[in-house]
């Protein structure tokens, strides 16, 4: 009798650990992938949106995010929703390869060599229009396309890296287009104008940056999308009506 009700209050007791419950499980997997990234917890709450005390409480256990930032963690992490969920012993933990565990220092290693094979291709071009004495443009204009081309390579990085959009490098490649537009038709007239068009895009590239790093981007498409819908259905009700004999 003894015996059954110790086994009865050690299965309670047991049943009741913290590292049981789905909450406590989902804590510990938070701060295994935040760690593994290297994010700091306000670092992890700037990509969330939320604040780094949230954070904190959701990797103490105390409470637990909603099923939309569930997926973005999951998503920041590079892992399945269930994987997020489920619970992982240290041995799949060590095994785990998301695709955002590359450390930082090879992902640069990596945009320096694709920026020096882009450089190494213009340099081989260069000597082979000049071995054929190519006139029909400068050769030394291939340096300057380049640019943009470099500058689109380091937008994509940080782009990657912080999953936002970076205002100074968009707005950087755009005056570098328009820099190889001009230098390639700097003898036709009123070419200068041409960085007006810089200027607009100047001032677009930051407040499209802002709309798309806060969200707000989407909810204009989907403003957008139902006042496309509501003109098509009036438009075809408006036809309907006409084509119906009275």
């Amino acid at each position: 009798m003894e015996m059954s009700q110790k086994s009865q209050n050690t299965i309670t007791f047991e049943a009741n650990q913290p590292e049981n419950t789905e909450r406590y499980i989902l804590a510990q997997n938070i701060t295994f992938f935040r760690k593994k990234l290297n994010l700091s917890q306000t670092e992890l709450a700037k990509k969330i949106q939320y604040s780094n005390k949230n954070v904190s409480k959701w990797e103490r256990g105390e409470t637990t995010p909603d099923v939309f930032t569930i997926k973005k963690l999951a998503n920041i992490f590079g892992v399945s929703v269930d994987t997020l969920l489920s619970p992982i012993d240290n041995e799949t933990k060590t095994a785990i390869k998301t695709k955002n565990m590359v450390p930082l220092r090879w992902k640069i290693y990596m945009l320096l060599l694709a920026n020096a094979i882009l450089i190494m291709g213009v340099c081989i071009t260069f000597f082979v229009l000049k071995s054929v004495d190519v006139k029909t443009f400068p050769l030394s204009h291939l340096f300057v396309y380049i640019l943009p081309a470099m500058d689109l390579s380091i937008f994509i990085f940080i782009c990657c890296i912080k999953r936002k959009v970076d205002p100074v490098s968009l707005s950087l490649f755009g005056w570098l287009m328009v820099t190889c537009f001009y230098i390639s038709f700097i003898n036709s007239k009123n070419i200068e104008y041409i960085y007006i068009i810089a200027a607009g895009f100047q001032i677009i590239a930051p407040i499209f940056a802002v709309l798309v790093n806060t969200g707000n981007i989407i909810k204009i498409n989907r403003i957008f999308i139902k006042m496309m819908k509501k003109e098509t259905s009036q438009k075809i009700k408006s036809t309907t009506t006409k084509s119906t004999p009275n």
